[in-house]
């Protein structure tokens, strides 16, 4: 583990964004894939607010004069990095043949919070949806049959998101996480199910579950002099030679965490019977993103963490293949 507060100056080495040039050059390109569906960026909107966030940390990249070396920046590069994901994937994925019907998603882009590794403190119905998009985006790697569900005029027939793997239809249900108790995520597992189940083109499906809001950001990137920085020391911000698996154990053990305390408060076998006779796996994916250092020869740099944990309330392991597959194509967004 190697430290260094000129991480700004990184950016290049992280293996995910060669380089600042090749931020602004997505911007623009993402700005002409929704200019195809007549979406403008609306002025003010959280997805301006992040877009300016990548040309003020690449001008900065180019002016070390303007950084401000007490600044704690993980704030800005979640920023940077979580808008990235979304950049990367729609400029990569825009000719697919499916991609055309996201476009209702995609205005909900100006509407909701884009960046999907940072807690929401308020439940809003258009960050949802862009959850929904970014995993929909993700499945397309996997599957020339992917279907999401409109956002405003849903028939109830159809989880948010179907895609045929290997020749099976799947059924997606995304829920993002708001509240502590092992109740709030239950209830949200019980719709989940519900709407897989009402599926009639679902052959098999899983809730997914948004843990943004369960995951200790801070813990996966730590200011190591935490109570100098406080003093007025400038922030060492932690670097890992293996930042995936840093991250990786205190992720696994968070959402075992949450998931032993939703047994506790629910009990296994209630929650059981959400499963039986049902297509519905007895379980639910647990996206967890975030961001973390990685150390490198040039010195620090920041990285992003997109990762699947599998919950498991019964067997699920007949279906780890295609699992493994789609938390690859999730990984797509950050290797």
């Amino acid at each position: 583990m190697t430290t260094n507060p000129n991480i700004q100056q990184n950016i290049g080495q992280a293996g995910q964004v060669a380089s600042y040039a090749e931020l602004e050059q997505l911007v623009y390109a993402f700005e002409e894939v929704l200019r195809r569906f007549g979406i403008p960026i609306q002025p003010g909107s959280e997805l301006e607010k992040a877009c300016c966030s990548v040309l003020e940390v690449m001008g900065k990249s180019q002016n070390a004069h303007i950084c401000d070396p007490q600044k704690d920046i993980r704030h800005e590069f979640r920023e940077v990095l979580g808008i990235w994901v979304f950049l990367r994937q729609i400029v990569r994925l825009k000719d697919h043949a499916c991609f055309p019907q996201f476009a209702p998603h995609l205005a909900l882009l100006n509407k909701g919070t884009v960046v999907q590794n940072t807690q929401a403190p308020l439940c809003q119905e258009a960050t949802n949806k862009i959850f929904e998009l970014l995993f929909a985006l993700a499945l397309l790697d996997l599957s020339d049959d992917v279907v999401l569900d409109h956002p405003f005029s849903a028939k109830g027939d159809n989880p948010d998101v179907l895609a045929t793997i290997d020749g099976q239809c799947w059924g997606f249900a995304c829920k993002t996480i708001y509240g502590s108790s092992g109740k709030t995520f239950y209830d949200n597992l019980k719709k989940g199910v519900e709407q897989i189940e009402a599926a009639p083109k679902a052959q098999v499906g899983i809730v997914v579950m948004n843990f943004r809001n369960i995951i200790n950001h801070e813990k996966c990137w730590p200011i190591l002099n935490e109570v100098e920085y406080q003093n007025g020391a400038e922030p060492i911000f932690s670097a890992y030679s293996q930042p995936e698996e840093f991250v990786r154990e205190r992720i696994i053990e968070m959402v075992g965490q949450k998931h032993d305390q939703v047994v506790t408060e629910i009990g296994l076998l209630d929650i059981m019977k959400l499963f039986i006779g049902k297509k519905t796996l007895s379980g639910y994916l647990a996206y967890c993103p975030t961001c973390t250092g990685r150390d490198t020869t040039q010195g620090p740099v920041p990285r992003s963490i997109n990762m699947l944990v599998v919950g498991e309330f019964g067997s699920v392991q007949a279906h780890r293949g295609t699992i493994e597959k789609i938390n690859s194509a999730l990984h797509e967004c950050s290797q």
